[in-house]
């Protein structure tokens, strides 16, 4: 019984899965080509893309509103919500922006400012140094006229003319009652 078991065993061909499924795709290929083509090609078939068009549309819209309806009451954020803090926050960058661009123009306008100031404060010091040098070479002047002018006898220097009189005696009155203060009368 062995001997017939091998025998059985040895003609018995197990088909090839891959080609057979090759062979059956190739013959086949054509045929269903043309049935679709076909199918196709008729108004049912367009008729039955619309309606599945209208149909994912519709389904489509109702899920978008009631994802909204959803994010209206639930914690999570929709997309508008997203969109319009982004919109805040980008306007937010340009005001910072736009601040940061003024507080820098001012910063240099005054940064400007001082250097001029500063510039002007030495060129005043620097004629305030003349101005008092120049004085102090007036004064030695003066110093050294008083003992020449001591020597020599005293002349009495005329009035050429006399100015002419107000008529408002009042503005006279109140300069002749004013008086110097000491510091002014010994000079």
């Amino acid at each position: 019984m062995s001997q017939e078991s091998d025998k059985v065993k040895n003609d018995i061909q197990i088909p090839d899965m891959a080609e057979l499924w090759k062979e059956m795709y190739f013959t086949t290929e054509g045929d269903w080509a043309k049935t679709m083509k076909s199918f196709i090609s008729t108004e049912t078939f367009v008729a039955m893309l619309d309606k599945t068009l209208e149909q994912y549309l519709a389904m489509s819209k109702i899920s978008r509103q009631q994802m909204d309806k959803f994010s209206e009451k639930g914690v999570v954020p929709s997309k508008k919500d997203i969109a319009r803090v982004a919109e805040l926050v980008i306007s937010l960058e340009e005001k910072i922006d736009m601040m940061e661009f003024q507080f820098f123009d001012n910063f240099n306008k005054m940064t400007d400012s001082v250097i001029k100031m500063v510039d002007f404060q030495n060129h005043f010091k620097q004629e305030l140094s003349l101005i008092k040098t120049e004085l102090q070479e007036i004064n030695r002047n003066i110093e050294s006229l008083k003992p020449a002018h001591k020597n020599q006898p005293n002349e009495q220097i005329e009035p050429v003319a006399e100015a002419p009189k107000s008529k408002k005696r009042g503005r006279k009155k109140a300069v002749e009652k004013t008086t110097l203060p000491d510091n002014i009368k010994g000079s």
